[in-house]
């Protein structure tokens, strides 16, 4: 129930969009609208140390090729270490995203891989702030078919 997005509309965006209000979330995060640019209706952030941790999900409608995307905000204050962690299909894939730097996709968003997937398999993102060394943002996954 929330009214019409204040920030880029998720329906709007390519593939299958999971956006934080939809995402399964630890205590810990705090929501946030001050830094322009987010998808829905606001995104995350969390301390280092808080222990925080949000899982985006979803599954793939076909077989095929597809390009896992994360959005977050970037602040000079943000963690340069922030973990994600992907499990698509049968891979899992340790990340380390800089959240000082900018996202160099379109609408703001930072590949984290590629995965060639099955009709109905799971893909899931999780953000955690273990070891980050700053604030980690959350805001968005974008699941993007890129091939057969």
């Amino acid at each position: 129930a929330h009214g019409p997005p204040t920030g880029l509309d998720p329906k709007k965006l390519e593939g299958i969009v999971i956006d934080d209000t939809a995402a399964e979330k630890s205590p810990g995060w705090t929501a946030g609208t001050g830094l322009k640019g987010y998808v829905g209706w606001n995104y995350l952030y969390a301390a280092a140390g808080s222990d925080a941790s949000v899982r985006f999900a979803a599954k793939v409608p076909a077989a095929g090729k597809y390009e896992v995307r994360f959005a977050y905000q970037p602040h000079e204050n943000r963690a340069k270490q922030a973990p994600i962690a992907v499990q698509a299909g049968e891979a899992t894939v340790l990340k380390k995203i800089n959240m000082t730097e900018t996202r160099p996709l379109k609408d703001g968003f930072v590949s984290l891989g590629q995965f060639y997937l099955k009709k109905d398999d799971a893909v899931a993102v999780i953000v955690s702030t273990d070891g980050a060394g700053g604030y980690v943002h959350a805001d968005a996954v974008q699941i993007l078919r890129v091939g057969e």
